[in-house]
């Protein structure tokens, strides 16, 4: 959802192109509509996945969302039809280093990412949704709400696939899951952290109405090394009623 961002290179994470996998494809489960089965540790902490820090929990702060679309983009819960979109995140070179998307792909850790997915709102750790082509419902990346150690704070992470980039899809969901966040009375802030050459990430975040608020020098841990975030925030003050 980065350090979902780093996003972009896991915001708008750098992708590599490769063709999406029917429903189906060895052996995959092609009833799109199963319910979600959380496996018996759903409720423990979830593995690490898309967190820049130690996660946070928090239940019943934020609620499970009605479908939010904008008429382009649909964000939805994952379904195990899904598994198409996770396999060509899992090639890519950036994606998986900066969340627990599996490289390499096996149907089972494709899988296990789908219902960590589900377990950050079972958990109270937050909230993990598609991003979908809304006439299509096709899923083409995550945008997720994660809790900060400031109550009332929420970070904000999201990739997209390379075969879909470039489309305003990110941009579309960042915004329309920020705008319903600021609407839950616990949710006073939502913040991102991107590295400052991750353009695209920037793109986005600014592009959804985010503002740059300021450097935090070596303030990232990427593989035993520190690096440079640019600190974006959106409060209620500076949302645009209007669809973007």
């Amino acid at each position: 959802m980065a350090n979902l961002t780093r996003f972009g290179r896991v915001g708008a994470a750098r992708h590599e192109g490769h063709r999406l996998l029917g429903a189906g494809h060895r052996g995959w489960p092609t009833r799109c509509q199963l319910q979600h089965r959380l496996t018996t540790d759903a409720f423990a902490p979830p593995i690490r996945d898309d967190v820049p820090v130690d996660p946070v929990y928090r239940p019943g702060v934020i609620p499970e969302p009605p479908e939010l679309s904008d008429g382009q983009v649909l964000l939805r819960s994952w379904t195990y039809c899904d598994l198409p979109c996770v396999e060509e995140a899992s090639r890519d070179p950036v994606i998986p280093t900066g969340t627990t998307v599996p490289s390499p792909f096996s149907e089972q850790a494709g899988l296990a990412f789908l219902e960590r997915q589900w377990q950050r709102s079972a958990s109270g750790e937050g909230l993990s949704l598609a991003i979908t082509e809304a006439g299509t419902d096709t899923a083409v990346g995550l945008v997720c709400l994660l809790h900060r150690q400031q109550p009332g704070v929420v970070g904000v992470g999201f990739w997209t696939v390379e075969s879909r980039r470039r489309r305003g899809f990110a941009r579309r969901g960042v915004s329309l899951l920020s705008r319903w966040a600021l609407g839950l009375s616990a949710v006073a802030r939502l913040e991102a952290l991107v590295e400052p050459d991750n353009e695209g990430s920037i793109r986005v975040l600014e592009g959804a109405g985010f503002r740059r608020e300021g450097l935090l020098q070596a303030y990232l841990d990427i593989h035993a090394t520190r690096a440079d975030a640019l600190l974006y925030s959106l409060i209620g003050e500076d949302v645009d009623p209007s669809p973007r």
